[in-house]
C-alpha cells in the first residue's frame, strides 16, 4: 500500500486533494461525504473514520479489503491512497448516486418483487465471490448495500470494516442487531467465535425478508423473542402447522428458501447460491395472486374471442400448475388458493 499523505480537513477543503461538498451519512465510527477529487475532477465518496475509535491497523485492514475487492462489479470501488487528517483516517470510494438500499424500503411494504429479485441475484453473486476468496462480510444490511440506480439494476456491497478471513477468531459483538444469527446473539461478552460464511447467509435471509415485507422477521434471533420462537417452532414442524402471521406475506413457494437461509445449525447454511434456485417462483403473496388473476382473465378472453390457440397442461403433485402455451410463449400460474 502507498504511504499516507497528511492533510487537514478544514471548512470545505481537504488540502489540495479534495473539495468536500456535503455529508452523505454518519455512524458511530465516522462519516461519509460527497467530494470532488481535485486531481481528476471526479465526484467521489470520502469515508472518514474517527481516529479515537479506530486503530490505525483496523483502518488499514478495511482499506486493504476494499482495494482487494475493487474491480468486481458487486463491490464499491476504492480509489487512490488513503489520507490521514488530524482527527480522521480518510479514503475515497466510488460514489453511489442512488444512495443505499435502505433508502428505498417502504416500512411494512418493502420494495417491488422485481427489484427484490434483482438485488437477490447481485448480492448472491457478490457474496459467492467474497466467500470463494475466504472472506466474510460480517455486516450485511441494506445500509451497506449501495445503489447505482433506483431500480436496482446495479447494486454493490460496501463497508468492509468488520470483514475478516474465514477461520479468524473474533470476540462477541455488542449490541445485538436484527441481522445477527443465533450463534452470534447467544455469544457471551467474554466468548469468541470463529468467522464463517454462515453468518453472512443468515444476514442475507434477513435482508431479503425486509425487502419483501418492509419489516424485520424478529428483533433478535433469541428464544426469548416471541417472533423468533414462533419461527423456530414452525421450522421444526414443516407441513404440520401454518406459518406465523408475518410469514403469510411471503409466497409459500419460497418458504423453503428461508428455512435454508435460517437453518439453526450454521453448518447447514453453507451455500448462498441456493437463492438462485428460487428466482423463477413468485416471492410475494400479493404479487403472485394478482398475476394469477390477470393470467386467468387473459385465458378467458382468448377462449371467447378464439384469436389464439391455448394448450393447457395440468401437472400432478402437491400443488397444481397450469402451463399456458400461446404461440410459443409459455407462462406458469398457480391455481390453488393460498391460505
Amino acid at each position: 500500500m502507498a504511504a499516507y499523505s497528511t492533510c487537514g480537513i478544514e471548512g470545505r477543503i481537504c488540502g489540495e486533494e479534495y473539495e468536500i461538498l456535503e455529508q452523505l451519512g454518519e455512524g458511530t465510527y465516522g462519516l461519509v461525504v460527497r467530494a470532488v477529487d481535485r486531481k481528476i475532477g471526479r465526484l467521489v465518496a470520502l469515508k472518514m473514520v474517527k481516529k479515537e475509535l479506530t486503530k490505525r491497523e483496523e483502518f488499514l485492514h478495511e482499506v486493504c479489503i476494499s482495494l482487494f475487492l475493487t474491480g468486481h462489479q458487486g463491490f464499491i470501488s476504492t480509489y487512490s491512497s488513503p489520507l490521514e487528517a488530524s482527527d480522521h483516517y480518510v479514503f475515497s470510494q466510488e460514489l453511489a448516486p442512488a444512495g443505499s438500499l435502505h433508502s428505498i424500503i417502504q416500512p411494512s411494504v418493502g420494495i417491488p418483487e422485481k427489484l427484490v429479485k434483482r438485488c437477490a441475484l447481485q448480492i448472491t453473486q457478490a457474496l459467492e465471490y467474497m466467500h470463494s476468496k475466504k472472506l466474510v462480510h460480517r455486516d450485511l444490511k441494506p445500509d451497506n448495500i449501495l445503489l447505482m440506480d433506483k431500480r436496482c439494476h446495479n447494486v454493490k456491497l460496501s463497508d468492509f470494516g468488520l470483514t475478516q478471513c474465514v477461520g479468524t477468531v473474533v470476540p462477541s459483538m455488542s449490541p445485538i442487531n436484527q441481522y445477527m444469527s443465533p450463534e452470534l446473539c447467544t455469544l457471551k461478552p467474554t466468548e469468541s467465535i470463529v468467522v464463517d460464511p454462515s453468518v453472512d447467509i443468515w444476514a442475507f435471509g434477513v435482508v431479503l425478508y425486509v425487502l419483501l415485507t418492509g419489516n424485520f422477521p424478529w428483533q433478535m434471533a433469541l428464544v426469548e423473542n416471541l417472533s423468533f420462537q414462533r419461527f423456530v417452532y414452525w421450522q421444526n414442524n414443516i407441513g404440520h402447522m401454518p406459518p406465523p402471521n408475518g410469514w403469510k406475506k411471503v409466497n409459500r413457494r419460497v418458504h423453503d428458501l428461508f428455512h435454508v437461509l435460517f437453518a439453526q445449525d450454521p453448518s447447514c447454511r453453507n451455500q448462498v447460491g441456493v437463492v438462485l434456485n428460487y428466482l423463477q417462483f413468485p416471492w410475494n403473496f400479493e404479487d403472485a395472486t394478482q398475476k394469477d388473476t390477470d393470467l386467468l382473465e387473459q385465458e378467458k378472453e382468448e377462449n371467447v374471442t378464439g384469436d389464439s390457440e391455448i394448450e393447457i397442461i395440468v401437472l400432478e403433485g402437491d400443488d397444481e400448475y397450469i402451463i399456458i402455451e400461446n404461440h410459443g410463449d409459455i407462462e406458469c400460474i398457480i391455481v390453488n388458493d393460498y391460505e
